[in-house]
């Protein structure tokens, strides 16, 4: 074989970064290992890509040299959502890889791309049907790719002024929408910042600020969310009339507060997190800000 190929069974590809071992502490070796590793390896590296391919998948992605993508396969980068960065080179690959303007789509708006929007960006090579993914990749792992390191790609050197463009307009948006929300900031910072300095200093740099964000308590408070909203879709109470007496009551935390109090203790909801997690919904509240019942959610079990 002339060629490594990287592809996953079962249904999807790499989804994501595990958030509970984010919460223990980041262990070696990690993704950016694996992106050195693909870069030193003699031969190239080959993704076959199905499924939902988010964040750490992204990474995975990138690090391979070419990638070809099953119809149907979905890419996001939903780190800013839960108030950190893209981390393991995610800030820095992407703009070479994607240019800036396509990288802001993926990391700071939030966009889920389909596999025609990944192609039209350069994320991936080529796309075949799901049954034909696998024959695919064997197919070129026989046909003496050349080795392509993503470090090596220049497309954020392409139309410096428009690419000036794209940053200022995203700090514009983020001035109106969320001017408090201190995740895209960051990443817009690094990004940018990375684009004018060595790349060794940049990854070190966007190591820094993800941890920064890590401790945060913007990012501890989302991270706790995205736990929460998975127990509030489980169920398992009478959803329908928690929400209608939150809203008799209204979101003023003098009020809802003892309202709370009293659905927890009447065991109308599991418990006070994912009561919060309704609270947002129910109200439309900026995820990102602290919680109208933290003294709840920082009460003992």
């Amino acid at each position: 074989m002339q060629a490594i190929v990287v592809s996953c069974e079962g249904r999807t590809f790499f989804a994501g970064a595990d958030l509970v071992e984010l919460e223990q502490g980041l262990q070696q070796p990690g993704l950016l290992e694996f992106v050195t590793a693909c870069e030193d390896a003699s031969k190239p590296v080959i993704a076959a890509l199905h499924g939902t391919v988010f964040g750490g998948g992204v990474v995975v992605a990138y690090a391979c040299d070419h990638r070809i993508a099953a119809q149907g396969t979905r890419f996001a980068m939903p780190e800013v959502g839960l108030g950190l960065l893209p981390t393991f080179g995610g800030t820095q690959y992407l703009p070479r890889l994607l240019g800036i303007e396509a990288t802001l789509q993926l990391v700071i708006d939030g966009a889920e791309w389909d596999t025609d929007r990944a192609m039209e960006a350069g994320l991936v090579d080529g796309v075949v049907p799901f049954d034909e993914l696998q024959h695919a990749a064997d197919a070129a792992s026989r046909q003496g790719l050349p080795k392509r390191r993503v470090r090596d790609a220049q497309a954020h050197l392409q139309e410096p002024q428009a690419q000036g463009q794209a940053f200022a307009d995203r700090r514009l948006f983020l001035d109106a929408m969320a001017p408090d929300f201190e995740a895209p900031r960051t990443c817009l910072q690094v990004i940018e910042r990375g684009l004018q300095e060595p790349l060794a200093d940049a990854l070190l740099h966007e190591h820094e600020a993800f941890l920064k964000l890590l401790a945060s308590a913007q990012s501890r408070r989302l991270r706790r969310l995205f736990f929460a909203e998975r127990a509030l879709r489980r169920g398992g109470f009478d959803r329908p009339a928690v929400e209608a007496r939150l809203r008799a009551v209204g979101p003023d935390p003098a009020s809802l507060l003892p309202a709370s109090y009293a659905l927890l203790q009447e065991a109308a909801i599991p418990d006070a997190k994912t009561l919060d997690a309704l609270l947002v919904a129910v109200f439309g509240l900026p995820r990102h800000q602290p919680s109208l019942i933290d003294e709840l959610l920082e009460a003992p079990a």
